[in-house]
């Protein structure tokens, strides 16, 4: 009688492999970025559209939701340069000695990424603490103890100046992408719902919608709402969201726009 085992493969194979689970995980990621991204703009037109209108209370709600948007992006945003960090560490592994090296740092990484995604994206947060058991199975099928056995003070320590300079880049690269919200939000509002649906699925958000005003507006009125309005957007103007927000015929905006011009107060270009 014979028995037959299974081969396991060889270590550089299995390195790749878990490369490949994280620049997946990573792609997900910059997925929801990106949709995080398009929301917030969305309720950043729509506050500063609010706040040219004089509703307060709605600008103070879009504020809000930005504020919850912009908490989410930046820690999806951390964790993606956190992982690019893992990428890179274990594309230099070559023996069990390297993977011994690295594997303490890369598991602090992993684990602590897990953590904050887990109600933000699940998915990603199960499936990296899936890559981090592949990984110290690696080492334990090679005869070396598990990373939590052997997880050294200096590792950690490594581990939290990663985590803690993708937050700071990640902090940067917010204030460089999204605009300053005009003003400040209240905290008693209601916040987005969690977890966030994964990458290929619409991000839900909770915004009251409230009753759009019917307001009938001097010529005066409407010109005064109106060069607010150009002013928030930074000089830019879209008729038929300036309508929209001010709650007026498209053609009365055209009319205000073109009062405003021969006034001097606008220049159209």
């Amino acid at each position: 009688m014979h028995f037959g085992f299974t081969r396991q493969p060889p270590l550089k194979e299995r390195i790749v492999h878990a490369i490949y689970r994280l620049e997946t995980q990573l792609n997900k990621l910059e997925q929801t970025s990106t949709k995080l991204h398009q929301r917030d703009r969305e309720m950043f037109e729509r506050c500063i559209g609010a706040k040219a209108s004089g509703d307060d209370a709605r600008a103070a709600i879009y504020a809000n939701e930005c504020v919850e948007i912009r908490k989410m992006a930046k820690i999806v945003l951390a964790s993606q340069l956190a992982i690019e960090r893992v990428i890179l560490r274990l594309q230099t592994v070559e023996d069990i000695g390297d993977l011994l090296i690295q594997m303490a740092p890369v598991a602090g990484i992993i684990k602590e990424t897990k953590g904050k995604l887990k109600g933000i994206i699940p998915e990603v947060s199960y499936e990296l603490e899936e890559i981090n058991r592949l990984l110290n199975n690696t080492l334990t099928e090679a005869g070396k103890a598990s990373v939590e056995e052997t997880l050294p003070e200096e590792a950690s320590a490594e581990a939290r100046k990663v985590l803690e300079e993708a937050t700071a880049i990640a902090e940067q690269k917010m204030n460089e992408n999204y605009p300053k919200l005009p003003l400040p939000p209240e905290p008693t509002q209601k916040t987005l719902e969690q977890p966030l649906t994964t990458p290929g699925t619409p991000i839900e958000t909770t915004v009251e919608e409230l009753p759009e005003k019917n307001v009938q507006l001097t010529e005066p009125e409407l010109e005064e709402k109106l060069l607010n309005y150009i002013k928030e957007c930074g000089g830019e103007l879209n008729l038929n969201k300036c309508a929209s927000f001010l709650n007026v015929p498209v053609e009365e905006v055209k009319k205000a726009v073109a009062q405003l011009e021969s006034k001097g107060k606008i220049i159209v270009q």
